[in-house]
């Protein structure tokens, strides 16, 4: 659909992305030590349909090559980057730091974002790169202003990144969403500044980082979606939806 989006589009983009952010809340509250991640999942499909709306991870697919994925959740623990599929088996620790990844589809109507946390006490280093996602994120947010251009977002993001002692990770991307939950323009986290399509207001963009603390490189598990590090470092991923507006952005996926 276009990229610029009306404002009953708005409207109805916005209503998502307070039913998910309700959603990602409840389950940061509930994400403690002894915990698993399917339980985690659990919680939140009943909390999305009890909302009147449908699971968008949920047999997702991605073509013939990968099995459909399996959960309404992403969870994504210390050596996962994105994508990891929740289990009985995963279970939550003290000083984990944690990434739930989660959609949802709202009367046609998509919303995708995600919280990065640390379990109880963590150690100053991954204080540390989750405060680098934030601030990539954040970069990226202070950019989608009328005015700039998208490259000029995928450069701040990158700019951001490149000032802390951490790697960006140039695999993934973020997204325009709308009726599907991904749309393009494709938003990745680096670019040249002054590149792209000029913002304009009723874009809606899920801005999403994600860093490495050290340079070595992701694999997949067999389950086709799982993406780590091949060293067993921590990795990090953070998103939200953003709304391009005539004045300062709007994050749609805001917690409460």
């Amino acid at each position: 659909m276009p990229v610029v989006k009306t404002e009953e589009q708005v409207e109805k983009l916005r209503a998502s992305a307070k039913l998910l952010s309700q959603c990602l809340d409840t389950l940061v509250k509930a994400a403690q030590p002894g915990r698993s991640g399917a339980a985690l999942d659990r919680l939140a499909e009943e909390f999305i349909r009890d909302g009147g709306a449908i699971p968008a991870f949920k047999n997702y697919s991605q073509g013939a090559a990968r099995t459909p994925f399996p959960a309404s959740i992403c969870f994504s623990r210390n050596q996962v980057l994105v994508h990891g599929i929740p289990s009985e088996t995963d279970i939550i620790r003290e000083g984990d730091i944690i990434t739930i990844d989660c959609g949802l589809d709202l009367d046609g109507w998509f919303a995708d974002a995600a919280r990065l946390f640390g379990i109880g006490t963590i150690t100053e280093e991954d204080t540390a790169i989750i405060k680098a996602s934030e601030g990539g994120l954040q970069a990226g947010i202070d950019a989608c202003v009328v005015g700039n251009k998208l490259g000029d977002v995928c450069n701040a993001i990158q700019n951001s990144i490149g000032k802390s002692p951490y790697h960006n990770v140039y695999q993934f991307c973020g997204h325009a969403i709308g009726t599907k939950m991904h749309e393009e323009p494709q938003v990745p986290n680096f670019g040249r500044p002054k590149t792209g399509i000029d913002l304009e207001p009723g874009m809606v963009f899920c801005l999403e980082p994600m860093l490495k603390k050290t340079k070595a490189g992701l694999g997949v598990l067999p389950d086709g979606w799982t993406i780590v590090t091949l060293d067993q470092s921590r990795a990090t991923h953070i998103e939200h939806m953003v709304l391009v507006t005539t004045g300062q952005p709007e994050i749609l996926t805001i917690g409460g």
